[in-house]
Formats: structure tokens, sequence, C-alpha cells
């Protein structure tokens, strides 16, 4: 560690180190709060995934990765500003407490680089989940995404080795003024240019998933509300933009670095926490649909109406993504009772919500039942469908190893015209 020119530390004021003015406990408790908000919208994430839709994949197990980096960043610098002077002035540090300070600085760099770097990989990869095998119209955003997974994952590693290794040998970055030969890197320019570069993939996991959710068969009222929560985004883009002007300020064009950098430490917060929520939200449109689903109603309802003169009568209505369906109807007289024996389906596919009522007493409704999907995306789940005691379904989400369809007698068959 190298202390700032005699010439400057000579105008600074006497240290106070016994009652030093403080930038207060502000920053623990942006800490505290957003990542809190952050594990609580994780929690559901996986929740939905694992018990909900039953399609856990690798963008969960990246998340929960993300997650404990970020966690790990908010204790150090909740650790650092409490205990060890991180919200003082610099000259109001005491001398011997300063090695400590550059080892929870560097290690706040390092947890920051990998929450976030991890968090836009597992954003990317969910989003390619989305296509399917990503084969079709798809395979130009399938190439997309690897490759800005791919770019994103270098800048993390490569920021990574450079923040660790910048000096040689290692431990001259933390001792003051080293009387061994030691070589360092200029470790502002360093935190500078990685500051920029995460600005540019904050942007990229943000802009490359909307061409995608606004090409998908979706109804337009429902693409906005699925970009609107991609574009929660650019929140995160604009902390990242004010945390890298105060990178500038504190460690480039000041040497107060503790005073003028902890706002950097809140818009880090921020920005992670944010990054998290973000990546999070759009995998919880099967949970708001299972436990709110008049939220989020139908997005294609199937209704029969029996009379005395006449066979049933198909009403759709459908704002969701178009698909074929077969129902051969059958010539069963009205049974008594029917209105009593209808019951719901309900599926949910990430993006889009249906239901379908039907009559229990009309056997040969459910027998030769099938969907095709149209888009490249499968549909189906991957595991068969649970008939639960209120008539309700809940399928899993897609991916790229669930099939087109499975045959219905496999998925609920109706024996008896009772769910088994």
């Amino acid at each position: 560690m190298q202390l700032p020119p005699m010439a400057v530390m000579a105008q600074w004021p006497t240290p106070n180190y016994i009652d030093p003015p403080t930038r207060g406990h502000g920053a623990m408790i942006v800490n505290t709060v957003t990542m809190s908000l952050a594990f609580v919208v994780v929690m559901l994430r996986l929740y939905t995934r694992l018990r909900i839709t039953c399609s856990a994949g690798i963008d969960d197990i990246l998340i929960v990765i993300g997650l404990i980096f970020g966690i790990a960043m908010v204790v150090v610098t909740s650790f650092a500003t409490e205990v060890w002077g991180w919200n003082r002035h610099i000259w109001d540090i005491p001398t011997s407490w300063l090695p400590t300070v550059q080892k929870l600085n560097l290690c706040f760099q390092i947890m920051f680089s990998m929450s976030s770097s991890i968090t836009k990989i597992s954003l990317l990869w969910f989003c390619r989940r989305l296509l399917g095998a990503g084969k079709g119209n798809f395979r130009a955003y399938n190439w997309a995404f690897i490759l800005s997974m791919i770019f994103v994952a270098l800048s993390c590693i490569t920021f990574t080795l450079v923040s660790i290794f910048q000096c040689s040998p290692i431990k001259a970055y933390w001792e003051v003024e080293p009387t061994y030969s030691y070589k360092c890197m200029n470790d502002p320019d360093i935190v500078f240019s990685a500051s920029v570069i995460n600005i540019f993939t904050d942007f990229l996991a943000t802009a490359i998933p909307m061409p995608l959710i606004w090409s998908l068969k979706l109804p337009t009222r429902q693409r906005l509300a699925v970009i609107s929560i991609f574009g929660l985004g650019i929140i995160v883009n604009v902390a990242g933009s004010v945390r890298t002007v105060y990178v500038w300020k504190s460690m480039v064009a000041s040497y107060d670095v503790t005073w003028v950098g902890w706002p950097v430490l809140v818009a880090a917060a921020v920005e992670i926490s944010l990054g998290l929520i973000c990546s999070s939200a759009p995998a919880l449109r099967p949970l708001i649909a299972a436990f709110l689903p008049h939220l989020l109603q139908s997005s294609r309802n199937i209704s029969y109406n029996y009379n005395n003169r006449t066979r049933s009568q198909k009403l759709w209505s459908s704002t969701g993504r178009s698909r074929n369906s077969h129902h051969p109807m059958a010539s069963d007289s009205r049974q008594p009772g029917y209105e009593s024996d209808r019951f719901e389906i309900m599926r949910t596919v990430e993006m889009e919500t249906w239901t379908e009522s039907r009559l229990a007493h009309h056997r040969e409704i459910d027998r030769a039942f099938d969907f095709s999907n149209e888009s490249p995306r499968a549909i189906s789940p991957a595991s068969a469908i649970d008939m639960k005691q209120h008539g309700v379904v809940i399928t899993s989400a897609a991916s790229s190893k669930s099939s087109g369809s499975i045959p219905r007698e496999n998925e609920w068959p109706l024996g008896n015209g009772q769910p088994t």
C-alpha cells in the first residue's frame, strides 16, 4: 500500500481518533434492507422452481451462488464501516488499521464482481431456457446469450485475477510502505476500468432479452408487463453508473478514499440487490398464478355449456400463445348434477397461464386431448400432472429437455369420470 504524497498529507487536518465525524450507519442499514429483500425474492424463486413448477435448473444454482457472494459483500462492507472506519475521513483512521482496511477493500471488490457477474449469467441462462433447444427463428438469440455469458464470465475472471495479483508480492497491496522490493499496478485505474465494463455488461443483460420477449407469441399487454420486469434492470444500470462516478472521485480524483468513496458501498449494495431481484422476478409468475389466480387470470379459458337440445358448445377466450387443440366430443347424455362436477385445470409456463373448465361426466373429452406447440419452446411438463383435491393442476415450467406434448392418457386419466 502506498500512502499519498507528503505534500498532500501535510495539508490534512489533525487526526481525530476518539470522536471523528462519520457518515453514520447508513451503509449498514441499506445493506440490511436491500439484501433482505433480495434474499426473500430468491427464496420465493427457489420455492416456485422446486415445489410448484418442479423445473429447477442451472440458472437457479447460479442465482443462489450470486446471492451468497452478495451477502458476503454486504457483511464485509458493514463490518468495515462499523468497525474499521470506512465511514471516516482517511486521516481519522489509525495507521495500524490501514492494512485491514486494504484487505477488506480487496475482498469487497472481488465479492462485488463475483456476485454481479454470476447474477447476470443466471439471468441470461434463464432467458436462454425460454428458447427451448435454441433452434429455428431463435438461433440468433441463443448465440447472443451464449456469447454474452462468455464475455461476462471472462470479464469477471480477468478482474479477479488482476485484483489479487496486482502487487508482487501480493502482501504489498495491504502493507503500509513495505521496506522490501515490490511492484504494484495502478489500483485506481484497475477498479475504474472494471466499473466501466460492469456498466456495459449490465446494459447487455438488460437489453438482449427485450427483443426475445417481444418476439414471443404473447398478447401485447403481457409482453409489455414482462418487458417491464426486465426493464427494472435499468435501475441497476443507474446504480452502477452512480457507483462508477464515486469510484472515479474517490480513487482517481481524491486521496480521501474512505470518505468520498462511502457512496460506492451504498450503490454497490443497491446494485447487487436489485440485480438479484430483477433476475428472479420473471420466474415468480407461476407462484403468483398459483396463489393469486385472479390476479393473472387465465390467458386461455375453455368452457362448455350444455342445454336440453344441443351438444356441448365450446367458447374460447385466448390472450396467450396460440396452440392447436383437438377435442373429440362424445354424445353422452347429460347427467344429473353436472354443474357440481366441473373442475378447473390451471397450467402455468413461466410467461403465461391459462385454465380449462371441464365437466367430469364427459369422459370422452379427456381421452384424446392434446396441445401442440407452434413455437420452438416446449410447453409440456417433464413429469406427470398431479391432480389436487380442489381440481387445480399446475404444470412445471418448460425446459429444453421437456417434450412438445405428452399423451393425455398418462397425464390425467379419468377412468370413471373422477380424477385419479
